[in-house]
């Protein structure tokens, strides 16, 4: 009886649960090294689109050159001013530019050989088009009455905002250029100071105030001052360095 009372406490028995294990330092260590090769692979994505962005940009840029001196060559116009642009490039569109008209009035296709009109809502709205229509750009809408928006009547970026154009004097430098902004004829930029320096040197001669590359906004100058042939990029600056591009 006594031992079998023995052997039933005995059985009943558990045995005992060994005690939570925890990481190792070593097992912390790879999870740490892991972390930061995913953190690494994530950044250098970021800067791989970003540089892949700024690169397409230019090259949407080269080919507005590339597309405005072809226009000329063919029509002996430039585009937006040409003033029998209504006949050669709206009808076989089947369009009839109304807003803007495009009918050889003041600052509508005018032929006196500049973009004339302020913003985007004269010639300088139907230079994309006249572009466009010629089949020698593509990424705005075609329309009578074109909205001047980037993505509709004005080109887009991959960079974010987009192109207009516009007849400017810029430090002596009286020519047709086109803007990159982050809104239609605004002051605002979507390049950064370290950037825009970038592409200003690859291209250019590397000074905001010089050169067919140069840029605006006061923001993206050395010390806030204003433009100069001798100024130099702020590359400290945000998102605010408007790029402009002479184009003829």
């Amino acid at each position: 009886m006594f031992e079998e009372i023995s052997q039933s406490l005995h059985s009943s028995r558990r045995p005992a649960r060994p005690a939570e294990a925890g990481f190792t330092l070593v097992e912390l260590s790879i999870v740490l090294v892991i972390i930061g090769l995913i953190i690494g692979g994530v950044l250098k994505g970021q800067e791989m689109i970003e540089s892949a962005r700024v690169k397409s940009t230019m090259s949407q840029v080269e080919s507005y050159r590339a597309a405005h001196n072809t226009f000329y060559d063919k029509y002996r116009a430039m585009p937006g001013d040409y003033s029998d642009g209504q006949a050669a490039l709206g009808t076989p569109v089947g369009i009839t530019w109304t807003t803007p008209a495009c009918d050889g009035a003041a600052n509508q296709c005018d032929g006196n050989g500049q973009l004339s009109g302020s913003g985007v809502t004269t010639e300088t709205l139907l230079y994309w088009q006249h572009m466009a229509a010629a089949d020698l750009i593509t990424g705005i809408e075609l329309a009578a009455a074109p909205v001047p928006d980037h993505g509709r009547g004005l080109p887009s970026a991959p960079v974010g905002g987009g192109f207009s154009v516009a007849f400017m004097n810029v430090l002596n430098k009286q020519a047709q250029w086109v803007r990159l902004e982050r809104g239609p004829a605004t002051g605002d930029g979507v390049i950064e100071g370290d950037t825009a320096m970038s592409i200003d040197r690859k291209l250019d001669d590397g000074r905001p105030g010089s050169g067919w590359i140069r840029q605006d906004n006061r923001n993206c100058i050395q010390g806030g001052a204003a433009l100069t042939t001798t100024s130099a990029y702020n590359i400290t600056n945000g998102f605010d360095c408007r790029l402009i591009f002479e184009i003829d």
